[in-house]
Order: structure tokens, then C-alpha cells, then sequence
């Protein structure tokens, strides 16, 4: 499966892609991926061989979607998929995906404002998410990662959800969303044999600013 692996081509991308919708998603992109690379490099210490270069670029590039505006719910995750796919990237495509959806083909109707994708969009996810539903660790820390990062830095899971929660809304079914993210963040911490929070530098400071909302 075929990934970027040139950080200065996938720098190339994300500012095209800044370029046609300029936004906070970009900021948060950058911090996403920085948050990934601190976590693939401390899971090498621990005796894993991954690739930070790839991790780092398919992390930075997760939001792709977002150049053709403002979408509703998941509608971004397929524009990415079908963007990448289109380039030749199927690695890239499928994080452009399953970023969204930390439960993996489980409980998929609970992504935010479900309701307004497209019936040819939820097929086409939906059958990524079958064809990929043990995501590698790659899409695991991304995943994860997604969620410790806003545009302005590092920031806990539970302000970060919350923010969330509070600018899109929530439905009976958030909470299974919200459990996805603990799962993978608790199966993260065992492999690491520490918190997250300690790879994140100055995720502290997020504790003295307002949620956004």
C-alpha cells in the first residue's frame, strides 16, 4: 500500500490545500502531525520499526478533504479518500478515512451528522472501513492524535471531545464515539508503558484556555 514518504512534497500538498480553503484545520494539521511523530518515535525506542517520515505525512495530510470547504460530518474523509486514490496514495486515502472513525467499522452511524452524507458516500466508507477494520498503528496513533490536537497545540482528550461536542452537538450515540478514542489511547499506553499526555510538550498549558465552542 503506497504512502508519501517526502515530507517536502506532503508540505507541498497541505499548503495547496490551504490555499483553496484557508482555515484552523491547518494549524490543527501541523499539530496533529507533530503529535504523531513524538509518539512513532518513542514506539521505536520501545523496539518497533516504523517509519516516522510516513506516519508524519499521513498525519499532516488526514484533513485533505477539507480543500474543496466547508463540509458536514465525514464528507471531508471521502473527499480525501477520493483525492489521494486519485494521485496513486491508497495508504493515505484510508487514513483520510478511518481518522474519523475511532470505533472502525463498529457503531459507524454515529459519526457526526451521519444523516447528511450522501447515500454513494456511505457506501463507499463504509466499505473502506470493512475492507480495513484492524487499522495498523499507524491509523490507530493518527487516530488518537486527531484528538489531541486543535489549531492552537496539544490538548487533553476529554477539552478536545468536549470543544467538539459543543461546536457540532451530540447524540445518544457520542459516547460510544468518545470510547473509541480511550480504547486506542489505553492500547497506545501499554505498548508505550507510559501516558500520552508526557510525548504532548506543554499539553498543560491547555488546562488555562477556554473551550472553544
Amino acid at each position: 500500500m503506497k504512502y508519501i514518504v517526502d515530507r517536502d512534497y506532503a508540505i507541498e500538498l497541505i499548503e495547496w490545500a490551504y490555499q483553496q480553503n484557508p482555515g484552523p484545520w491547518y494549524k490543527h494539521s501541523l499539530n496533529v502531525a507533530r503529535a504523531t511523530e513524538n509518539i512513532l518515535i518513542e514506539l521505536n525506542k520501545q523496539g518497533f520499526e516504523l517509519d516516522v517520515d510516513l506516519g508524519y505525512n499521513a498525519a499532516l495530510l488526514h484533513d485533505i478533504g477539507r480543500y474543496k470547504g466547508f463540509t458536514k460530518s465525514v464528507i471531508h474523509s471521502y473527499d480525501g479518500y477520493i483525492y489521494f486514490k486519485e494521485l496513486g496514495y491508497l495508504g493515505n486515502a484510508i487514513v483520510c478515512v478511518t481518522h474519523s472513525f475511532p470505533c472502525k467499522n463498529e457503531h459507524i452511524e454515529i459519526a457526526a451528522d451521519w444523516s447528511l452524507v450522501p447515500k454513494h458516500m456511505k457506501i463507499k466508507l463504509v466499505e473502506i472501513l470493512e475492507e480495513n477494520s484492524t487499522n495498523d498503528i499507524y491509523n490507530k496513533v493518527i487516530t488518537l492524535c486527531d484528538a489531541l490536537a486543535d489549531s492552537e497545540g496539544f490538548t487533553t482528550l476529554e477539552k478536545r471531545l468536549v470543544s467538539v461536542g459543543l461546536r457540532h452537538g451530540t447524540t445518544s450515540h457520542t459516547s460510544l464515539h468518545w470510547k473509541g478514542f480511550y480504547k486506542i489511547k489505553k492500547e497506545l499506553e501499554e505498548l508505550l508503558d507510559q501516558s500520552i499526555y508526557k510525548l504532548l510538550p506543554g499539553i498543560e498549558d491547555s488546562i488555562y484556555t477556554n473551550v472553544d465552542f
